[in-house]
């Protein structure tokens, strides 16, 4: 099994900055939502990070367990989570068992694709399957691999403003033959620089069809937007919805 991805407390400030700025805590909430309520409910949200999900599955009136490898983020979580419905738990969450079964399991932007190899994320996948309740749902959210597939290999960069005296530069490399992306980010201030990356190994929804059946599960749905558009040919999101056989 590849090393998780943990992102250590120098670099934690910069990745709640980029976090809170990318993680689409409010569209994966809606998206939810649209095939399942969430007020009264238990969520496994999988790969938390500081809490971007987190926080938003708990507002919608889950009761969220949020699992992250990286115990500086939990910390983050912890901090800002005043009376929200939200336990924290540190772990790898490819290898998982939390002694409880849960209505949804949230894994949020790209976090299925850090299970590095198939079998890892089959494993992850069998993981899911195992904290689910009769009748519950998972949603992974992640990017549709035509994003990665653009620049044919080359490296593609994107700067973002975050708040009004930082940046953040997201350079993305990928390698197509092993469906690969590597990211590295560089939250730049007036006399900072902080520089942390990620690597993910992207699937198209035909794969995860196939490693879905293997781990016990069935991919019930797939849509193209958090606002719930048919998944397409241009689709930029790929949100896969998957219950228990």
């Amino acid at each position: 099994m590849s090393e998780p991805s943990v992102y250590d407390e120098a670099a934690i400030e910069a990745y709640d900055l980029v976090s809170s700025r990318l993680s689409p805590g409010a569209g994966l909430v809606a998206w939810v939502s649209s095939h399942r309520s969430l007020d009264g409910t238990t969520v496994l949200d999988l790969g938390c990070g500081t809490g971007v999900s987190s926080f938003a599955l708990a507002e919608a009136g889950a009761r969220v367990v949020a699992v992250d490898a990286s115990r500086p983020s939990l910390d983050v979580l912890e901090k800002r989570r005043l009376d929200r419905d939200i336990e924290a738990v540190e772990g790898d969450f490819r290898d998982l068992r939390v002694d409880s079964a849960f209505d949804v399991v949230t894994m949020s932007r790209n976090t299925f694709f850090l299970a590095q190899e198939q079998e890892e994320k089959i494993d992850l996948l069998r993981g899911i399957a195992r904290h689910l309740k009769p009748g519950g749902a998972a949603f992974l959210d992640c990017t549709d691999p035509s994003e990665f597939q653009r620049a044919g290999g080359d490296a593609r960069s994107v700067t973002y403003p975050l708040g009004r005296e930082r940046m953040v530069t997201v350079t993305q490399t990928s390698d197509r033959a092993a469906q690969m992306v590597l990211s590295i980010f560089q939250v730049q201030g007036a006399s900072t620089l902080t520089v942390f990356h990620e690597h993910a190994t992207w699937a198209t929804v035909a794969e995860i069809r196939l490693m879905a059946r293997i781990a016990g599960l069935e991919v019930t749905g797939v849509d193209g937007s958090y606002a719930g558009e048919p998944y397409t040919a241009r689709s930029r999101e790929m949100l896969v919805v998957l219950e228990r056989q």
